[in-house]
């Protein structure tokens, strides 16, 4: 399932929710309402990322996208990186 907190238009507040950008909402990041909406975009995270392979039952997985393989989280945001790729 997909979730507020995966969409590029997600602002992070706190631990426990943040807001959509388009609606100006307040959205919780797990639990009831944290469901995605229609215009759900995915935002840019390791998870997603073509590199990204094995990932364990924490969301621990290897990045294969550099000279250098390496652990990454699947949840972290990879806006900056070089290397990433969908």
């Amino acid at each position: 399932m997909m979730k507020h907190c995966d969409c590029m238009n997600y602002i992070s507040l706190d631990c426990e929710k943040g807001q959509c950008a388009l609606s100006k909402q307040l959205v919780p990041i797990d639990g009831e309402g944290s469901g995605a909406c229609p215009k759900f975009v995915q935002a840019k995270k390791c998870g997603v990322c073509a590199h990204f392979t094995d990932p364990d039952t924490y969301g621990i997985g290897t990045c294969h996208g550099f000279e250098k393989e390496n652990w990454a989280y699947a949840s972290c945001g990879a806006d900056g990186c070089s290397a990433f790729s969908m």
